[in-house]
């Protein structure tokens, strides 16, 4: 049987019910999303996906709304619907324009301002090839005001987004309703 035919636990640990509870909180969700309910088969990588997401998405330099849309971005360009659905909904939570939320998803060359185009593309471009990384992406950064610190922010929100991707799309987790409602 493959995994992405598993069911979501029927039932969660009280330990998996606590890490949902910190999760939902944290993220501001009204309720568990699947996602983070299909870490119910293990504890283990509940807590620590649970850490990532904080570690990379709520706290540092970079604001929550920019790394929410390098995660739409990351994940519309390699084609995980759940993870594109999820984050998106994140960005129109914390007030990201239509407009910008289309470019993500249709034109991130055409995005404005220039220097949010700049590190979503260089977003991309990291998640697609990270080797192919050159002195000229790291030097546009640069110039946009970034620093060292918030660089390595940025690619560890990358890295993230790809984790992600890899765990929603082996699980074939479903997207959840309250993702369209937002």
């Amino acid at each position: 049987m493959p995994f992405s035919t598993l069911k979501l636990p029927a039932e969660f640990s009280e330990e998996s019910e606590a890490v949902f509870q910190e999760f939902q909180r944290g993220m501001g969700f009204p309720m568990t999303p699947n996602f983070m309910k299909m870490h119910g088969h293990s504890l283990a990588a509940a807590k620590g996906t649970w850490g990532l997401l904080q570690g990379a998405m709520l706290s540092g330099n970079l604001p929550r709304a920019l790394k929410e849309m390098l995660v739409a971005a990351v994940s519309h360009d390699r084609d995980c619907i759940y993870c594109e659905a999820a984050h998106l909904a994140c960005c129109r939570s914390l007030g990201v324009d239509t407009a910008t939320l289309q470019a993500l998803v249709k034109d991130v060359e055409g995005l404005t301002p220039e220097k949010m185009r700049d590190i979503i593309m260089f977003a991309v471009k990291c998640a697609r090839n990270p080797q192919s990384m050159t002195e000229q992406d790291y030097a546009s950064l640069h110039r946009h005001g970034l620093g060292d610190e918030d660089i390595m922010e940025l690619i560890s929100v990358i890295g993230l987004a790809v984790y992600l991707n890899i765990v929603a799309d082996a699980t074939g987790v479903t997207p959840d309703d309250m993702f369209f409602q937002i």
